[in-house]
């Protein structure tokens, strides 16, 4: 039970993350134009990216596992 509620958690922090803060908020407004820059767009890298949501898939349920792991031990 730990781990579904620790994977619910990171799980949703990460999309969180990575549809409103990388993609639209960073790609898709103009909060993170800086003047000048603009021919250094997009300014999350498609290397990057692909790293984030390998993290949030993979990753994630790793962390979580960890957690729950430790959280089972200690309690």
């Amino acid at each position: 039970m730990p781990f579904l509620q620790i994977y619910a958690m990171t799980m949703a922090e990460g999309l969180f993350d990575r549809f409103f803060i990388d993609w639209y908020w960073v790609e898709h407004t103009k909060a993170w134009t800086i003047p000048g820059t603009e021919d250094l767009r997009p300014y999350i890298p498609r290397k990057t990216k692909t790293v984030k949501w390998l993290i949030t898939i993979v990753g994630n349920p790793i962390i979580a596992a960890v957690l729950a792991g430790i959280m089972m031990v200690v309690l």
